[in-house]
């Protein structure tokens, strides 16, 4: 059996940097769970991509690793394709997981025209010869149209108690301003392990 370690890739640095935001736009909390220090968790995205998949299982996995708490990640342990459920109970169970977070996601995509635009100059004097009028020319700069497309990450979280069996947190979130997937995974999972920790899931 493999030992509940984060993969060796989750201790590269991180190779972007930006202003990815998320917010968590629903979040529901077991009034009845009586949270356990939390010492291992086990990590599974839901994403028909399996690349992606990866990425936001290892940063979900890394940023609860920065909490002090031990993550593995489904693909870390068992080979691609769906999850034998059998073998992950047993695997949770007998390496002492406290917690399994289930991560899906849906990419929303808007799309908006810009129009055109003219950013106006005050004419310069004509005298001075062609160059003047020349110059003029280029304070008028000219602005062409063109469509933009905002795309906005949409995760839902649900983290399971391996003891009790039972959804015991779920969250919603959306993730904008991001360049690439690493960049809104580690958004997203930091977003998530604060909101675990405010919730008072993520006990130690």
């Amino acid at each position: 059996m493999k030992r509940l370690l984060l993969a060796s890739a989750l201790a590269l640095p991180l190779l972007f940097s930006g202003c990815a935001s998320t917010s968590m736009v629903q979040v529901w909390r077991d009034p009845n769970y009586v949270a356990v220090p939390v010492k291992r968790i086990f990590v599974v995205a839901i994403i028909p991509n399996q690349q992606y998949a990866v990425t936001f299982e290892n940063e979900v996995a890394r940023a609860f690793v920065s909490k002090g708490v031990q993550a593995a990640t489904a693909a870390g342990i068992f080979p691609p394709g769906a999850l034998d459920k059998e073998k992950v109970t047993q695997y949770v169970k007998e390496n002492d997981v406290q917690l399994v977070v289930v991560m899906r996601l849906n990419k929303q995509t808007s799309v908006q025209y810009n129009p055109p635009s003219v950013a106006y100059v005050p004419p310069a004097p004509y005298y001075g010869g062609w160059y003047g009028a020349y110059g003029y020319g280029y304070g008028a700069v000219y602005s062409p149209g063109y469509y933009s497309e905002d795309v906005t990450v949409q995760a839902e979280t649900n983290v399971y108690g391996v003891a009790s069996e039972k959804l015991v947190w779920s969250g919603n979130s959306n993730t904008f301003n991001f360049s690439s997937a690493q960049q809104a995974a580690s958004s997203v999972a930091a977003s998530l392990v604060a909101d675990l920790a405010k919730s008072g899931i993520l006990v130690k």
